[in-house]
């Protein structure tokens, strides 16, 4: 038994030995999404761009959201595809995902809507991933279903949610009942549609991106952004949402991330599924993945004096390597010495 496990360790010992000499590693490094370099227009406002072939495309798996109540206990969306593009001044993100059921609306007290959320720290260093913590401030592009579906088809009002929806009478209103949100509100009648007339964003019915620009430093502290520089677009076709992203790499807003060429720094996902009612913390995410900005190949420059090239630097591999292998029997005849005088049992 003692033969059998002194063995055993030998040939572990010098499999690792030999795997270290040839310069292999059992660890493997994380994913990494990079945003390639296109020096044509980007696709920033076309999800389904034939463009984006020119993108490197990173499976992120998801998972379920159980740091806090109310948890998701399996997750219904187990990866994203995600790809992205600049062209030196904008960023964009593409994120796909199956889905076989779109949800467009959340009108009705039990009807969810369809979203996904991309974070960035905006310090050097990555925050909690669970929206920040204090003192790590993190930036999130949340894209809305039905937002979307506002800008391509008009306003969801309640007579479409309610076709009996019937109102006669509402101050200043215009037009004929029932009253349509906002061709028959002028000012006036805006000012009785408090969260409009107060700037809400969820209230208000002429959204000009279907993404909204969020900081939040930990749970229970998103907030909405004062200035709101994301783009974006959705589109479900053939049971598969894509989405896709854009803004300058860098703005004036300090609650912004902020990008640059040759950057790296890091980036995570989320997703809401409508039909299984997820909403607020009930969703799937992922870990950080680093993200790597492409900058655009450096042009070569005229030479104007041709310099006698230095010596090249000794390799010395073939030294690393005898130095190895002698290691190596000097372990094994070790080894081999003991294993013959250990006892059968």
């Amino acid at each position: 038994m003692k033969r059998c496990a002194c063995l055993c360790l030998l040939l572990g010992l010098a499999l690792s030995l030999m795997m270290a000499a040839r310069g292999i590693v059992l660890a493997q490094a994380q994913p990494q999404l990079t945003s390639a370099y296109r020096a044509d227009a980007l696709p920033a406002d076309d999800p389904l761009s034939a463009a984006w072939a020119e993108a490197p495309t990173l499976n992120v798996p998801l998972i379920p959201q159980a740091g806090v109540a109310p948890a998701l206990l399996q997750a219904t969306i187990p990866s994203v595809n995600v790809q992205s593009l600049n062209d030196g001044r904008t960023i964009a993100f593409r994120v796909t995902w199956d889905d076989a059921t779109p949800n467009w609306h959340a009108t009705h007290t039990d009807e969810f809507r369809d979203a996904l959320a991309i974070q960035f720290p905006t310090a050097p260093d990555a925050a909690t991933i669970c929206m920040g913590a204090a003192g790590q401030l993190v930036n999130l592009w949340h894209w809305k279903a039905d937002w979307q579906y506002d800008i391509d088809n008009g306003f969801h009002d309640l007579p479409d949610a309610y076709p009996n929806f019937y109102l006669d009478h509402y101050p200043f209103v215009s037009g004929e009942p029932p009253y349509r949100v906002p061709g028959d509100f002028d000012e006036e009648a805006k000012a009785y549609m408090a969260g409009w007339a107060a700037g809400n964003r969820f209230s208000n019915p002429s959204r000009p991106s279907p993404v909204e620009d969020l900081n939040a430093m930990g749970f229970g502290s998103t907030h909405s952004q004062e200035r709101q520089d994301v783009a974006g677009k959705g589109i479900w076709r053939d049971g598969r949402w894509s989405v896709v992203f854009a803004r300058p790499l860098a703005t004036e807003d300090a609650n912004d991330v902020q990008f640059a060429a040759g950057q790296t720094t890091s980036v995570a996902f989320a997703v809401w599924d409508g039909a299984e009612q997820q909403v607020g913390a009930i969703k799937q995410l992922s870990s950080w993945v680093p993200l790597r900005i492409q900058a655009a190949a450096a042009q070569a420059q005229p030479t104007a004096v041709v310099a006698q090239p230095s010596p090249a630097p000794a390799d010395n591999t073939t030294l690393f390597i005898i130095l190895a292998l002698v290691a190596l029997a000097l372990v094994i005849a070790a080894f081999a010495w003991i294993y013959f005088r250990l006892p059968e049992s």
